[in-house]
């Protein structure tokens, strides 16, 4: 009987936590005025973004940076973020050859060369090193991002990765779990694949590492044996169950992107996408809750306009709308300041308090995300170039 009121008090909780939220963005959207794609100002839009960055400066090096209001410090998450937005905005083209330089030693400073990764001693805790949602491996990922759109790369190698040169060692690991259970929606794994696939990558791209390219397609190889064929992508969960299906996409696109990237896959397209669709909440955004992430909204984002050329004409039509009703949500989630964020309505708590934001603050994660989820729209919704992209394994197209 406790069990039964303990899970009905739950429920009216979510419905009412819901409909706060629904009414909040239902204000929101009465009383803003956000464009279509169609009165979209690319100018105004950088010169919000990048006044939001700017206000994030420590100092007067303008290397580093705070991750948002809220938090006291500048951390080398902070900077990237910064460094990797300046990029899209076009910033980072104006800069001279020296500035650029302080960037790049400014990152340089992080990095321990017996393993390769990234260690700022503002955020570690007891997560830092064995998460990859955040974390070591994980910022790594965003370092190389904006070590390419600074024309330059790491000091050291990414000497952690030789483990995964041995293709024992890669079918070991992923055999370690179960890919017909639903369980495995609940791991860590996908993002894990995501940071070693595509530094694997930039390892056998920035360093002619002929290993690393070796391990790239056995670690793609194993990964395609693992797919159910039923549903198109990975994992045992229910494609017709919204919340299942919410993060069988997201997992999907933390390992697509290594396809992606280099341009060979051969997936269930019609099948991705028609799921994929079915993310799309009533705002406009994808994922259960009305006020979707950043993250959840790029990962279908993502996948949708990637696998536009491949699918059929009515799929396409489909992937039309629905990305031109993600462009208003994801633009309604930029806020006063100028930055985006992680949640509309609420605070978010990213790794570390020094990477956290307050309700309705501004974040650095936040706001490259949405960022980078408006330059795709926007590209393929118009054509239109007017901001950048690196060439670079993980987030960005080749």
């Amino acid at each position: 009987m406790i069990k039964q009121v303990k899970g009905m008090l739950r429920y009216v909780r979510d419905a009412a936590s819901e409909w706060l939220v629904m009414r909040l963005l239902k204000i929101r959207v009465r009383n803003s005025s956000i464009p279509s794609v169609d009165g979209f100002d690319e100018k105004i839009f950088k010169i919000r973004v990048q006044k939001f960055l700017d206000s994030m400066q420590c100092d007067e090096s303008g290397v580093r940076y705070r991750y948002s209001k809220s938090c006291t410090l500048p951390t080398l998450y902070g900077s990237v973020y910064a460094c990797m937005t300046y990029s899209m905005l076009g910033v980072l083209e104006e800069l001279s050859e020296s500035k650029k330089n302080e960037w790049v030693d400014y990152f340089d400073s992080f990095q321990r060369e017996q393993d390769g990764l990234f260690y700022d001693s503002v955020v570690m805790n007891d997560i830092y090193s064995d998460s990859d949602w955040w974390g070591a491996r994980h910022l790594s990922l965003h370092m190389i991002s904006a070590y390419t759109a600074l024309g330059s790369r790491p000091l050291h190698p990414f000497k952690f990765l030789e483990p995964y040169y041995d293709r024992d060692y890669i079918n070991v690991w992923l055999d370690c779990f179960d890919w017909n259970d639903g369980s495995l929606l609940l791991s860590d794994v996908d993002n894990k694949i995501m940071n070693i696939g595509a530094l694997l990558q930039y390892q056998r791209d920035h360093w002619a590492d002929e290993k690393a390219a070796a391990a790239v397609e056995n670690l793609k190889e194993a990964l395609l044996d693992k797919i159910n064929y039923e549903t198109g992508f990975w994992g045992g969960g229910d494609v017709e169950d919204p919340r299942q299906r919410s993060r069988i996409v997201q997992f999907a696109y933390h390992l697509f992107s290594l396809y992606f990237y280099d341009g060979s896959f051969g997936f269930s397209c019609d099948k991705i996408v028609g799921a994929t669709l079915k993310t799309q909440n009533v705002m406009g955004g994808y994922g259960v809750k009305v006020n979707s992430s950043a993250c959840e909204d790029i990962d279908s984002i993502d996948v949708l306009i990637r696998l536009y050329p491949y699918v059929s004409n009515q799929k396409r039509d489909d992937i039309l709308r629905s990305i031109c009703r993600a462009f208003d949500w994801v633009l309604m989630n930029q806020v006063d300041d100028g930055g985006f964020v992680f949640r509309l309505e609420e605070p978010f708590v990213y790794g570390n308090d020094e990477t956290s934001s307050l309700r309705n603050d501004g974040a650095m994660l936040a706001t490259w995300f949405r960022v980078l989820s408006i330059v795709y729209m926007v590209r393929f919704l118009k054509g239109n170039q007017a901001f950048t992209l690196t060439s670079c394994p993980g987030y960005e197209f080749k």
